[in-house]
């Protein structure tokens, strides 16, 4: 029998017969001074890249998806990056982020991924494709042949180019034996496609279980007991596609986006983003812009590869999967996709992988899944929720670290000018790699047949328990939880008040709370329990307890067991208190040092005034970030201020905010909870949306100068307060003077109210200084439609009082003609005008617009029709200029829009084939007026375009429309847009030009831009209520701030 007629198929249809965009950061940046990228030749591939950078800043690039391999640190608190990025993402952190950065290069001057080609030209000693002769396909089908008796191999499925894609079941008597009828481990690899070091590290699991059979007595046992299961190339296109020239750093599959049958770098679907758990969640967890690097695809498991690999899945019963990615010497667990979300089965995935101080895997650093970044759509968070697989991500290990095993010959310059990716192709070193996973990796079969009861590499057990702690409740009852197996029997919540006797409740699995709380819970679960009768002053003694009884054992074995006890004090704080006020602003640090100011009578007179109840945490002085279920949990809705603190000090610390990464947890887990919060303060947000780091990894409590540092959070303003970024100073005139807040929606609509000044805190502008005080949010609603991501619905309900017009908003009725930004575009609104009778003519329109400067463009273009006479036009009310920028500099007619010649030169002076450059750029002073003098082509039918034009990459928020008149000899033709375009057109790019990622719409309200931000639950102020003017306006404006939290 032929090796390949064994090779089974596993169709998806037969697993039921088996029973198996956004506001840039450059939006509220100074221009770059750095020098731009250099580029390699091949401008559209991807390429490795290197430069030095804060922290803050690397954590920003991950949150806006670029593609970061490597980080060390450098001794002035910077990081070294390497990331793998096309010629335009380069250009685009360069300008964001002012980075000089540049292009790796070997010792010899040759660029990464030419001098892996170069390489591979010579023939590798390990590394192998997986459909060359002698690669891993050709391995498995040999395995399978050698160990037939102990070996299954299977097709389950077809990638995007048609290759199979093998698992291989591995058990005694696996001819025999029916698949799933043992306990089951899958361990899966090369989903990325140039992780090399991946697959040979799962192939050498392979080859280790299969050989050592009969002779090892772990192996033995393991394959007589166990199913192990490899899918050793995930992805065999995006795999093989890495060994071919200028390849070397590809990561997707092959997928072709654009049916243009070419693979280009806005080809390809990020395998692992591809799950339908979490898919398209938000766009931070994965990208919905086929060029980015963890592009999820059209749709939920839209890729051929991500069918077969959930087939698999759900056609047997695995108790853990592992899922070999490199090169971050991590070990991943538990939730992905919302950061620092710990959960039940963390005790097992601990006892497992071990902790900081004591890994599984010598050298990798085992947490939270999140902690790498936060994913959706991905594998390991699909395994757990979709098919009940405990799920982990080894990230092996990278260039650099290989290097430095004791076993290494090679030179010390090895590494350089290689990507972290290219794990040295050597024998010896490749095995080491190998043989320090493979302890984690046999554990996990070891543990198949029981999981809550692990059998930990590192001799771990899983506790039975993991209380709840928390030090003070501000209730006369108390909800108490701890994380149980769930094999328990009878679990029981036993309290003691004072000393005092023992009451004994059953304590019931917790079902989950609004967004979180309902997952990792395979083995373990939350239970919980309320404490009743409860007075200040009271000490409460609180455990639990349960009965295990033995697999196969009857309640005559069952055995008592008890978690460890905890106390928690009654305080006299709390009075029963509708509203609590959480006091933020001590500790910290107002601009330029010093204790802040206390602003309590603000918020106590207001609240008195509308004749609702409160008790007041002061935190720093109370006590620490306040416990969401001792204390938050007990209020109907939270005040949380932060009045002059710009930055937070951790208890008198310097340098380090886990404070404040404190307040957005216990915050976040009350909104799960079914809390309300308004959050008030001139520089709520700032430290998050900057964002600063808040400690070092494994040690939070630690300040970071560089390195593993721990960096604050954007999401729970983004996601639970609805803010999606944030612009300091939104609220102050250009004097620094603070302007009125209009309501324009909700409980504000129609209500306007001044800062500062009256008997305010007068703290919000400083008249004349610099001051960082208060803030536009732009909603996250307006950036992730509430149509496609109903979960983070927000609104506006209010806006700064600029005077005027309201910019990037219709002019006049509800409807107007706007484009946001999308790299390498240029767009068009055009139409026809005949002047053929004519003897004079105007062009006007009221416009506002968020331009890149010296980069994008604004202009008017017209031409006679039928003739190639184009040219650009002045407004004649002053807002366009004829400098042609650092676009030009730069090649952007050459490389991306040559029609722009007809307007500029090679040497970028302002005049081109056919006509001369008139534009602008950079941000308009509110709404503006262009007037465009067409007279000059009076007795000519013309075409006129309304025209905006970027650069590879980086932007503002667009360009804003309406109102446009054509005047003809004195009869003015309005079109508003508020039914149709009328006369106007969208034609789309120009020839010579891509086609436009998003192009002129007709829309309403493109980006609201907000002073107040709303959600069901949430108030989020760009100010802080005490410095609104008056008393009376402070009264009406908590009055309706609570009819909105409370109703």
């Amino acid at each position: 029998m032929s090796t390949r007629s064994r090779v089974k198929v596993l169709a998806v249809a037969a697993v039921a017969v088996l029973g198996l965009a956004v506001v840039p950061t450059s939006a509220f940046a100074d221009p770059p001074e750095s020098s731009p990228p250099e580029q390699s030749q091949a401008g559209g591939r991807l390429d490795l890249y290197e430069f030095d950078a804060p922290p803050e800043v690397v954590a920003a690039l991950i949150a806006d998806g670029y593609d970061i391999v490597g980080t060390e640190p450098n001794e002035d608190d910077t990081l070294h990056v390497e990331a793998v990025m096309s010629r335009s993402e380069a250009n685009k952190a360069h300008k964001a982020y002012d980075l000089d950065i540049d292009l790796t290069r070997n010792k010899d001057g040759v660029p990464t991924v030419d001098a892996a080609f170069e390489e591979a030209d010579d023939g590798f000693d390990v590394f192998r494709k997986w459909s060359s002769p002698g690669g891993h396909k050709a391995e498995m089908e040999y395995l399978a042949d050698q160990y037939d008796d102990l070996t299954e191999l299977i097709t389950i499925g077809q990638s995007v180019e048609g290759q199979d894609i093998y698992a291989m079941r591995v058990t005694e008597k696996a001819d025999t034996k029916k698949a799933g009828s043992r306990p089951a481990v899958l361990y899966i690899s090369t989903q990325h496609a140039r992780e090399w070091i991946a697959p040979e590290v799962n192939s050498r699991l392979l080859k280790h279980v299969l050989s050592n059979y009969g002779s090892d007595p772990q192996i033995t046992e393991i394959v007589d007991t166990r199913e192990l299961w490899f899918v050793i190339v995930a992805n065999p296109d995006g795999y093989d596609w890495t060994f071919e020239e200028g390849q070397r750093l590809w990561r997707k599959n092959l997928a072709d986006n654009n049916g243009d049958g070419e693979i280009t770098t806005i080809d390809g679907v990020d395998l692992n983003r591809n799950f339908a758990t979490n898919w398209g969640y938000d766009n931070e967890g994965s990208s919905d812009n086929p060029s980015g690097q963890t592009y999820r695809g059209t749709a939920p498991q839209s890729e051929p590869e991500t069918q077969a690999m959930d087939a698999l899945m759900g056609s047997i019963d695995f108790a853990f999967m592992v899922n070999y990615h490199s090169a971050a010497e991590l070990i991943l667990y538990g939730t992905g996709w919302q950061v620092d979300s710990p959960s039940p089965d963390d005790i097992v995935n601990i006892a497992l992988a071990g902790d900081d101080a004591n890994p599984a895997i010598e050298g990798y650093d085992p947490d939270l899944s999140a902690e790498l970044y936060i994913t959706n759509g991905d594998t390991t968070d699909h395994a757990g929720d979709a098919h009940g697989i405990m799920a982990y991500t080894p990230e092996l290990a990278t260039c650099q670290t290989a290097l430095s095993y004791p076993e290494s010959t090679l030179p010390s310059d090895y590494c350089d000018g290689r990507s972290q990716f290219e794990f040295p192709d050597d024998e010896t070193l490749v095995q080491v790699e190998f043989e320090h996973n493979l302890d984690y990796a046999l554990s996990l079969a070891e543990s198949a047949a029981d999981p809550a009861n692990p059998v930990s590499s590192l001799g771990l057990e899983a506790a039975d328990f993991e209380v709840q702690e928390f030090e003070e409740s501000w209730g006369d009852s108390q909800e108490v939880a701890v994380w149980a197996k769930r094999e328990f029997k009878q679990l029981r919540m036993h309290s003691s008040v004072n000393g005092g006797p023992v009451a004994t409740k059953a304590a019931g699995e917790w079902a989950g709370g609004e967004v979180y709380g309902d997952e990792g819970n395979l083995w373990y679960g939350e239970y919980r329990a309320t404490v009743t009768g409860l007075s200040a002053g009271d000490s409460v003694e609180v455990w639990f307890s349960a009965l295990d009884t033995p697999s196969g054992g009857g309640a005559a074995n069952a055995s008592k067991v008890e978690s460890d006890h905890f106390t928690f004090d009654v305080s006299a704080e709390a009075t029963g208190a509708d509203v609590l006020i959480v006091s933020d602003n001590s500790p910290g640090t107002g601009l330029g040092g010093g204790a802040p100011l206390q602003y309590l009578d603000y918020y106590t007179d207001a609240l008195d005034a509308n004749g609702v109840s409160y008790d007041v945490y002061d935190v720093g002085v109370t006590g620490p970030a306040p416990s969401a279920m001792g204390i938050l949990n007990h209020y109907d809705a939270v005040i949380w201020y932060e009045g002059d603190k710009l930055v937070t000090d951790y208890q008198g610390a310097t340098d380090t905010t886990l404070l404040a990464h404190e307040m957005n947890m216990v915050m976040r887990a009350y909104l799960n909870e079914g809390g309300k919060v308004l959050a008030t303060g001139k520089n709520h947000g700032f430290e998050e949306f900057f964002p600063l780091d808040y400690g070092t990894n494994g040690a939070p409590d630690q300040v970071c100068h560089g390195g593993d540092c721990l960096v604050l959070t954007d999401d729970v303003y983004q996601y639970w307060f609805g803010a999606n970024s944030r612009a300091r100073r939104g609220g102050l005139a250009a004097d620094g003077s603070a302007l009125d807040v209009s309501g324009n929606g909700g409980v504000f609509d129609g209500y306007t109210f001044g800062l500062d000044g009256g008997d305010s805190a007068d703290n919000q502008g400083a008249p004349g200084a610099a001051s960082t005080g208060t803030a536009s949010f732009i909603v996250t609603s307006s950036v992730l439609p509430e149509s496609e991501f109903p979960q983070f619905a927000s609104e506006r309900f209010a806006s700064w009082d600029v005077g005027g017009l309201t910019p990037y908003e219709p002019v006049t009725g509800d409807w107007q003609m706007a484009t946001d930004h999308a790299d390498a575009a240029y767009k068009r609104l055009a139409r026809t005008i005949d002047l053929t009778a004519a003897s004079a003519a105007t062009l006007e329109f009221s416009t506002s617009y968020g331009i890149e400067a010296n980069w994008d463009y604004m202009f008017v273009e017209v031409h006679t029709v039928g003739q190639d006479d184009w040219t650009t036009l002045p407004d004649l009310n002053g807002h366009t200029g004829t400098g042609t920028g650092d676009s030009c500099d730069s090649g952007w007619a050459t490389e991306l829009h040559p029609f722009l010649f007809h307007y500029q030169d090679l040497a970028c002076n302002p005049v081109g084939t056919t006509g001369e450059w008139n534009a602008a750029t950079g941000a308009s002073d509110g709404v503006e007026t262009w007037s465009i003098d067409l007279s000059a082509y009076a007795g000519s039918e013309i075409e006129v375009s309304i025209s905006y034009a970027t650069d590879w990459a980086t932007g503002d928020l667009g360009v804003f429309v309406d109102d446009v008149v054509v005047d003809i000899d004195g009869s003015p033709t309005t079109e508003s847009f508020e039914t149709d375009l009328g006369a106007w057109s969208v034609p789309g790019a120009p020839d010579g030009s891509a086609g436009n990622a998003n192009d002129w719409e007709r829309v309403g309200v493109l980006f609201e831009v907000a002073a107040i931000v709303a959600t069901e639950d949430t108030l989020l102020f760009g100010f802080g209520f005490e410095g609104i003017s008056t008393e009376a306006e402070r009264n009406e404006v908590m009055s309706r701030s609570l009819d909105h939290l409370l109703g």
